[in-house]
């Protein structure tokens, strides 16, 4: 299984990751009680003590096995709920053994039957946990662990389920190493880890609670909501409609009216009231319907948006459109979320976000009327009476305005909510002036810019006050803020911008937010309301020369460049070569501490960096759209969510073009062909590479030339092509051969390592694989866990599936560890393979499900036919051939789509099986004869074991 594409060696830190050994098993020595008159236990059983009617003491021992059969015939209980039972005095589970508890900690009632064993029995116990690879002392049978970390409620839970590190490791799939640092409290697992165990102990909502821990689910809980405006008032007949209907069973309110009128104040005061009718999530988008420098949300975005606020991003998300609706309202099913979806652009926009659930509620607001919506109740927004608008403008400025005075600015602001907070932010910040200063400056804006957005001469007015009494530096922040390409901007943006440092740049952003200019809804994070940002273009327009207008954005741009070469040389050093030649962009200097920091930071300004790319194509700056492209580009193999690297990647050539650049058009076609060859496009992913190796070879790149050939090597064998495959092989062996780094002919030979065990020739393919241990870097361990892959696949083609699926499972580990999507799946269904081999159906089941499961959310199709096929042959041994026929049908569809020879024959067979288990021989034998001729033509050693020539 080919674990990705490799472009350029791997390179990481040593520092940033554990070691791939898998941890050794818990010993289980033998211990004894030597105090009479308890009976010696022996190791891996606990005694339980329990008492009759008669208060006589009798003692049973139930013994611990790795069966869950053998648990429940030793009378201890399984789940991890904590339910509790009325039961007989004899019953293993019955009070009787909570005295037992008692006993082994040393508290029992004083003159109590049970009293004078009470320390030999503690001693015992103690003994036996300790032999079972139980450390501590307070073990309470069923009952809760007190320990106030949650994450080390593990080993209670655990416990309670009667389960050994190991047998734990083994149902959840994951280490023995990770359960014991969790534990231990040396690590804190991620969100799909804790739901891994969870699923695993089978654990009630009550277990839930206790491994996730209370404050960490609370804080997995969405509130996005902004703050509710304190000075709200009015508005009681629209309120009125909404509660109103939402009583009547109404699950879609739409707010729609005019720009400024107030409706996301409406919506978010509305919401904070609901927000108890929800208590999965409240969740606030602004869709950008009328954003005018970014064009609206897609649905994609706010489908991605929406579950990764509600923590449903554990795994990859989906790039289909489809997959993705669909997963959207599966998590919705059963969840009672509230969604405010602002500044929606048309019906259509709303429409495909809906839950299709009674369960949640959407609140959306429109400049356009979204009665087209099925079962919406709408709720048109107005400008208030003025008796309102007074009122609104006396709880802004309390005790500030006598009533005439409040009535008449809220006529010069046309009565809009909007125009009237800012023009309020005029007062409140300037305490010397009067009334009568405001009203003189909104009439005079009202003349000069009665033509400004026609309908909105009130908001115009107020904004045009507002900015004016900026000081220049602020002004000329709030101007250049419009040049944003993407939906908010941080500190370092905003200095690139107003050419200043952080420190002032800080400052300045903190002062527009306290005159309601600017808004921010996440710390650092700052974003001009539509309209404050239409106002402020045109007043960059008006104010600021196009080349001072062009130097700024050309500096925010490099910001973005250098901050991304800056997370790439701690995620993917070899991309900050691209940075050589144009200081700007230099990437020398470390700038982030770790590696999840890099990442993290990738993954906020990922939707920035896009935009940006895209924006300096449309401004026709070619040289910074290439280094986008490509930056945004070397995080690849990290982002959960690829669906806009194609885009982006085609930025980057056309750009390289513009320059007529080889050598970078060279990489971005790389890159492309690349992306393209993870969608299944095939033909197009190999013209592009083979361009690509052709610019490298004309400008004496061989090395790199050489790595880029053995990506259509990846197709090749991805295609059931092997013997074409290793014939690629072989000249990007020559080629990398000539380059200066060692780890070029590695890759290159791991590679190998696929079509050479397909082919059955594995003493070639260890050979490879020694060849390619010689040559890797000790510190480079991405590869190096590449080749534990192959060394773990190559044991299980020698026959010892076990021992490959230990490996596989350290592998597995150091992936997921390394947030590496791709590696994770490919590992995945080999180490379903493994399982697949050893008998172990249930198991092998579970992980080709779950390398399914991320095969479609990469939309890795590859990946994809040979989860489904795994799968299809783990449910027919199970007894489940119907359901292994559809998996079987869709891998064969797909490979027969992609033309990929071999995963076909493999679904044919799969099909063969199937249906000799549902009982259709006749079936069976067309499909037999396929997968034989398949094999055949791939050249395989499975024609000869199907009985072919």
């Amino acid at each position: 299984m080919q674990i990705g594409y490799h472009q350029y060696p791997r390179r990481s830190s040593a520092a940033n990751h554990a070691g791939l050994t898998p941890a050794n098993p818990d010993s289980a020595a033998s211990n004894r009680s030597t105090a009479a008159p308890v009976p010696t236990v022996a190791s891996g059983a606990v005694m339980i003590t329990c008492s009759d009617r008669a208060g006589r003491i009798s003692q049973r021992t139930s013994v611990m096995t790795s069966s869950r059969d053998g648990l429940r015939r030793a009378g201890g209980p399984v789940g991890g709920s904590g339910d509790r039972r009325r039961l007989a005095p004899t019953d293993p589970a019955s009070p009787a053994r909570a005295r037992t508890s008692r006993c082994a900690t040393g508290r029992t009632p004083a003159g109590s039957a049970e009293a004078a064993y009470a320390p030999p029995a503690a001693a015992s116990l103690r003994r036996v946990l300790a032999a079972s690879g139980r450390r501590g002392g307070n073990y309470h049978g069923g009952m809760a662990d007190r320990a106030s970390d949650a994450l080390r409620s593990l080993r209670s839970l655990r416990l309670q389920a009667l389960l050994t590190q190991e047998e734990l490791a083994l149902k959840s799939g994951l280490s023995t190493r990770t359960i014991r640092d969790i534990e231990l409290g040396r690590v804190r697992p991620q969100p799909r880890t804790l739901r891994l165990l969870a699923e695993a102990l089978e654990l009630g909502p009550d277990g839930r609670t206790r491994l996730t821990g209370a404050p960490a689910e609370a804080a997995a809980v969405p509130r996005e909501l902004p703050r509710t405006l304190a000075s709200f008032t009015g508005r009681a007949h629209h309120l009125d409609s909404v509660f109103g209907a939402i009583d009547r069973g109404a699950t879609v309110i739409a707010v729609h009216g005019m720009a400024g009128v107030g409706k996301t104040a409406l919506a978010v005061h509305a919401a904070a009231a609901l927000a108890e009718r929800c208590p999965d999530g409240q969740l606030f988008v602004d869709l950008r319907g009328f954003t005018p420098s970014a064009p609206p949300l897609s649905t994609a975005s706010v489908l991605t948006r929406v579950l990764r606020g509600l923590g449903a991003d554990d795994r990859p998300l989906p790039t289909d459109p489809d997959e993705l609706t669909a997963r959207y309202r599966s998590v919705l099913a059963d969840r009672r979320v509230l969604l405010v979806l602002d500044n929606a652009a048309n019906a259509a926009q709303v429409e495909a976000l809906l839950p299709g659930t009674p369960s949640s509620l959407v609140l959306a607001t429109s400049r356009h009327d979204l009665s087209l919506l099925e079962g919406v109740h709408s709720v048109p927004l107005e400008p208030p009476p003025p008796a309102e608008a007074a009122a609104m403008l006396g709880a802004i400025l309390p005790g500030r305005l006598a009533p005439a005075e409040a009535a008449a600015i809220a006529e010069r602001c046309g009565r809009l909510p909007l125009a009237m907070e800012l023009a309020a932010g005029r007062l409140r910040s300037r305490p010397l002036w009067s009334t009568d200063d405001l009203l003189r400056r909104l009439d005079d804006e009202d003349r000069l810019l009665a033509e400004f957005d026609i309908g909105h001469r009130g908001v115009t007015a107020a904004l045009h006050a507002s900015c004016r009494e900026l000081d220049a530096d602020q002004r000329r922040l709030l101007r250049r803020l419009a040049l944003v390409p993407g939906d908010d901007a941080d500190v370092h943006a905003a200095a690139a911008l107003g050419g200043t440092g952080t420190g002032e740049a800080a400052a300045l952003l903190e002062s527009l937010v306290d005159v309601h200019l600017l808004e921010t809804r996440a710390p650092g994070r700052y974003r001009l309301h539509d309209l404050v940002r239409l106002h402020a273009s045109r007043l960059a327009a008006a104010e600021e020369s196009a080349p001072d207008r062009d130097a700024a954005f050309a500096r925010l741009l490099e910001t973005y460049l250098h901050f991304a070469y800056r997370a790439a040389a701690r995620v993917v050093p070899e991309v900050a070569r691209f940075a050589a030649g144009a200081a700007r962009y230099d990437a020398g200097r470390p700038g982030f501490a770790d590696r999840e920091t890099a990442l993290a930071w990738f993954r906020t300004e990922r939707g920035n960096l896009e935009s940006a790319a895209a924006a300096a194509e449309r401004a026709g700056l070619a040289e910074p759209a290439w280094h986008l492209a490509c930056a945004f580009g070397g995080f690849f193999p990290y982002d959960r969510d690829p669906s806009a690297h194609a885009a982006v990647n085609a930025i980057g050539l056309a750009a390289a073009r513009a320059l007529g650049d080889a050598w970078k058009e060279a990489y971005a076609l790389g890159y492309l062909g690349r992306q393209l060859g993870t969608e299944g496009r095939l033909r197009e992913s190999i013209a592009h590479l083979e361009r690509a190796v052709e610019l490298k070879l004309d400008l004496g790149e061989s090395g790199d030339a050489g790595l880029t050939l053995a990506n259509i090597g990846v197709l090749h064998s991805r295609s059931g092509r092997f013997s074409d495959a290793l014939a690629v092989y072989e000249r990007a062996l020559a080629l990398a051969a000539t380059s200066a780094d060692p780890a070029a002919v590695a890759i290159v030979g791991l590679n190998m390592i696929t079509p050479l065990i397909r082919l059955g020739r594995l003493d070639e393919a260890e050979r490879r694989l020694r060849d390619a241990e010689a040559r890797l870097a000790p510190g480079d361990l991405h590869n190096r866990t590449r080749l534990e892959v192959f060394r773990a696949g190559l044991r299980r083609e020698r026959g010892d599936a076990a021992g490959a699926a230990e490996l596989h499972r350290a592998c597995l580990e150091a992936l997921q560890r390394e947030d590496v999507p791709a590696g994770t799946t490919a590992t995945l269904i080999e180490l379903g393979e493994d399982l697949l081999r050893l008998g172990r159906l249930p198991e092998a089941t579970e992980r080709f499900e779950q390398a399914l499961a991320w095969a479609e959310d990469l939309a890795d199709r590859s990946l994809e036919r040979v989860a489904r096929n795994g799968l299809g042959r783990a449910l027919t041994a199970s007894g489940r051939a119907k359901e292994a026929l559809d998996h079987h049908r869709r891998a064969a569809a797909q490979a027969e789509a992609h033309e990929d020879a071999y995963e076909l024959a493999r679904a044919h067979h799969g099909l063969a099986d199937a249906h000799h288990r549902d009982g259709d021989p006749a079936a069976a034998r067309r499909h037999r004869d396929r997968a034989l001729r398949g094999y055949a033509a791939c050249g395989v050693p499975e024609a000869a074991r199907l009985g072919g020539p």
